[in-house]
């Protein structure tokens, strides 16, 4: 699969709903998961300290970032 094809992933692909779940269901549904929980803890985490640069919002922040770079490679790793 070439670079430029395996880059663009359209919207449909990011979704929790999507077909990609049917490839790896758990894994990714686990995935879904842990994103919705830290995006609710940050978004509380910021509520609570009014600021976005607060450590626990950037902590939270990082960890959200990296949950989601996770779930992207399972959505690429489906498409091969």
């Amino acid at each position: 699969m070439a670079a430029a094809e395996r880059d663009s992933i359209p919207m449909t692909s990011i979704h929790a709903d999507a077909p990609i779940i049917s490839h790896y269901p758990n894994r990714v549904a686990d995935l879904v998961e842990e994103i919705d929980r830290l995006r609710k803890e940050m978004t509380e985490t910021f509520l609570q300290e009014h600021s976005l640069i607060a450590d626990s919002v950037v902590e939270l922040s990082r960890q959200l970032d990296l949950k989601i770079n996770e779930y992207m490679k399972q959505v690429l790793l489906s498409r091969e």
